[in-house]
């Protein structure tokens, strides 16, 4: 292939009846000039083909990186997923647990409490009936206590004294007769008030 330099050095032997050297070599320029013009745009196309060679090149390992990167993000994102749902399962055990555990004290304490209501409702009925059974033995006790005898009066010789020592006599068994009655009915009201205030 011939170069523009090559082209614009060719010279043709001078014959009669030739073309005009001018014109040849006018023409001759014009297709060195062409030549030299694609020669230029060949080397600019091979230099942008190159360059577009190497662009394809860095897409490709760019391309490749950008896989392995979505392959890596996408087992990271499987592996967050499985740790995240096994420790949302261990969390969820772990309260399932604690609640158990809490329902079972629970209950624990409520039976303790009932067990405590119920030994302190069976003294104090242990209780009422002691102390009524005390308050009602110390009542019979006091029921059956002898009334005070009186000394037998001296008989007066004179009658008058006589007679006003009988009047006498019988005013005061008449008074100790109502005394121990009152002292009686005020037993048993204060029996019957006690006995009201353990009634359950």
């Amino acid at each position: 292939m011939f170069t523009p330099d090559e082209i614009r050095q060719i010279t043709f032997e001078k014959v009669m009846r030739g073309y005009r050297p001018e014109d040849v070599e006018s023409f001759m320029e014009k297709v060195a000039d062409e030549f030299e013009a694609l020669e230029n745009e060949k080397k600019d196309l091979e230099e942008k083909l190159y360059v577009l060679a190497e662009k394809v090149e860095q897409y490709k390992s760019e391309e490749e990186s950008i896989k392995i990167t979505l392959i890596n993000a996408q087992r990271l994102g499987e592996s967050i997923v499985s740790d995240a749902r096994v420790k949302a399962e261990n969390v969820i055990r772990e309260a399932t647990i604690k609640k158990n555990d809490i329902i079972s004290s629970a209950y624990a304490e409520i039976e303790g409490t009932e067990e405590t209501l119920n030994r302190l409702k069976r003294e104090v009925s242990e209780f009422k009936r002691n102390v009524l059974s005390l308050y009602k033995s110390h009542i019979e006790s006091l029921s059956g206590l002898p009334e005070e005898k009186k000394e037998e009066q001296a008989v007066q010789p004179v009658a008058e004294e006589s007679a006003e020592a009988e009047e006498t006599t019988d005013v005061q068994v008449v008074e100790e007769v109502a005394a121990e009655e009152a002292v009686q009915q005020d037993a048993s009201e204060k029996f019957r008030n006690i006995s009201s205030l353990f009634e359950e």
